[in-house]
């Protein structure tokens, strides 16, 4: 049996980034709510990997466009215990630019990628008591610091995540900190090929892209961290220096 370090909520933790999270966090001792929308079976499967290490997890299904779903998230992952961490890592992806947004795509964006963490933030401060101390690691992307006009939803969304750790981080110490991570192109999306996604890995300053494994590691730092609070850490090998007129996507296909 590992040992408990506490509860964690991982959102979008049955694929993808999300998955090697929550491996990554049980193997460390967390116990971990892998939250879902529509993928049951790979939240099973990483719920089953991790009782099969002698971990604890739960899958906790919720919709993040719908608010009452999000706010009552935290309260249903606590299943767990008491929660000493939130991370923040689902997210909406989709492509429009300033001739092609329109009002549902925006709302739906901010809904998913902004205003869901801003419940979820909220209803842990409600339910940690005043002695308690948690956590929070907001997935955010290396374009707040190279943005294109690309994604121009997706990229607004995540400047008020952005700006939500910087003012939380502020508001609710000590009782929480709030930090973030920054990944840079770490996974193919569905539109990108094969050699694409290699292609854009490899014109990084370091020559090499992120694994998930590295966005987990550097999400499990966070959380440890007890000193650290406010930051943005990059891990992207450097992509958001260069300077790429259009998203990677467009550049490397």
């Amino acid at each position: 049996m590992l040992m408990d370090r506490g509860a964690v909520l991982v959102t979008g933790g049955a694929r993808r980034i999300g998955r090697a999270i929550s491996l990554r966090l049980a193997a460390e001792g967390y116990s971990v709510a892998v939250h879902y929308r529509s993928s049951e079976d790979d939240a099973a499967e990483v719920v089953g990997q991790i009782h099969s290490g002698g971990g604890s997890a739960v899958a906790v299904q919720a919709d993040l466009s719908d608010a009452e779903a999000a706010a009552s998230l935290v309260s249903r992952a606590s299943s767990l215990g008491p929660l000493c961490g939130l991370v923040n890592n689902a997210s909406l992806f989709a492509h429009d630019d300033i001739d092609s947004i329109d009002s549902e795509s925006w709302d739906a964006h901010m809904d998913v990628n902004a205003k869901s963490p801003m419940l979820l933030i909220r209803s842990l401060n409600q339910h940690i008591d005043d002695n308690g101390r948690a956590c929070v690691v907001n997935v955010l992307d290396q374009k707040i610091a190279e943005p294109n006009p690309d994604h121009l939803s997706y990229t607004a969304s995540r400047y008020a995540l952005l700006g939500l750790t910087d003012a939380l981080a502020r508001g609710l110490a000590p009782r929480i900190r709030v930090n973030a991570v920054a990944p840079g192109h770490t996974l193919p999306s569905e539109e990108q090929t094969e050699t694409g996604f290699s292609r854009a890995q490899s014109e990084s300053p370091l020559g090499y892209g992120p694994s998930p494994e590295d966005v987990a590691e550097a999400v499990s730092y966070l959380l440890g961290a007890k000193a650290v609070t406010g930051q943005v850490l990059f891990v992207d090998s450097g992509e958001r220096f260069l300077s790429r007129v259009r998203d990677v996507l467009f550049e490397t296909e």
